[in-house]
């Protein structure tokens, strides 16, 4: 297994460097993203990756070339900004969901039904 958060944070800061859009994209895609699936993604993003899975092989290579360089060669700029956006949307996700999952235990206080202190403040000293 890899590690997905990783991977995505890897991804966003390579999107978020220097160069044009699309070349960050290539890059993010097949340094970081190409191994992963929609079912490794929550849900409700995992669509929207699947799509981004499709973009990126639906242009037929040339000779010299590999179909993910082609497909992100005929996008538009629009449309690779809207997968770079994507990425950095599940990277803020995924790490908001661990940022919640390892402090939610810590902040968490037994609850005491407000009935035993008022029968404790009733027996009198």
């Amino acid at each position: 297994m890899f590690d997905l958060s990783g991977r995505l944070e890897a991804a966003a800061l390579s999107l978020a460097g220097p160069g044009h859009i699309k070349d960050r994209l290539l890059d993010a895609y097949r340094h970081h993203l190409q191994d992963i699936r929609e079912a490794d993604l929550p849900a409700d993003m995992g669509a929207a990756f699947a799509d981004m899975i499709h973009a990126m092989h639906r242009a037929s290579a040339l000779p010299g070339d590999d179909v993910v360089r082609a497909s992100v060669r005929k996008m538009s700029n629009e449309e690779a900004s809207r997968y770079a956006g994507l990425v950095v949307r599940l990277y803020g996700m995924l790490a908001g969901l661990h940022h919640r999952a390892s402090v939610a235990p810590r902040n968490l206080r037994p609850v005491v039904p407000l009935t035993k202190f008022l029968t404790a403040d009733a027996g009198g000293p």
